[in-house]
């Protein structure tokens, strides 16, 4: 608000609240004052206590849990154990940490092979679970969804986000740095 206005809605109100309607005698002089009012006496505040709370940790479905299995087992079950950490952890990273996006990122169209007839629509996730079920990795990979839901998650990509086979050349690779490679994948940021 420019001065002028601001005097100006200051004098009105000023006028207003000397009124005798509003309870002030005629000979109140009006005090027009441009700020925040001034206290006589320190104001001091008093800091509330803290508040504790904790937020529960998110819980995933049994859907949701083989969900990410299957996409361990069908993407690295012929890596091993260590092969399906590492796509865990792109998972994970992808996710940025929070269990609630691990389905819904390994869900995504194009984002991981072994579910692309799934995400086109060709296979339902029934089919692609039932198949993942039939691996001997299948428990080795719900251990590792549980192991991923803990703070004590060990990244053993450096934070990749991305990989692909390791004698895979592809476009969208050429002009990230490799952090790594595991079994038979190549990890990128």
């Amino acid at each position: 608000m420019n001065p002028e206005r601001r005097f100006l809605v200051a004098a009105v109100a000023a006028i207003l609240l000397a009124s005798p309607l509003w309870g002030a005698s005629e000979d109140a002089p009006i005090v027009v004052r441009f700020g925040p009012p001034r206290s006589p006496v320190p104001m001091i505040y008093e800091t509330p206590p803290p508040i504790a709370f904790s937020v529960p940790r998110y819980a995933l479905s049994a859907t949701e849990r083989e969900t990410v299995a299957a996409c361990l087992v069908l993407e690295a079950a012929n890596q091993g154990d260590f092969g399906m950490r590492s796509v865990m952890a792109v998972i994970r990273n992808r996710a940025r940490n929070q269990p609630e996006l691990f389905a819904p990122t390994v869900l995504r169209a194009k984002q991981f092979s072994a579910f692309n007839k799934l995400t086109a629509g060709r296979e339902t996730l029934a089919h692609a679970i039932a198949r993942a079920k039939r691996d001997a990795m299948w428990p080795a990979a719900i251990t590792i969804v549980g192991d991923a839901l803990g703070d004590e998650w060990q990244d053993p990509t450096d934070g990749a986000t991305h990989y692909t086979r390791t004698g895979e050349r592809t476009p969208w690779t050429r002009t990230l740095a490799k952090t790594g490679t595991i079994g038979g994948n190549a990890f990128y940021p």
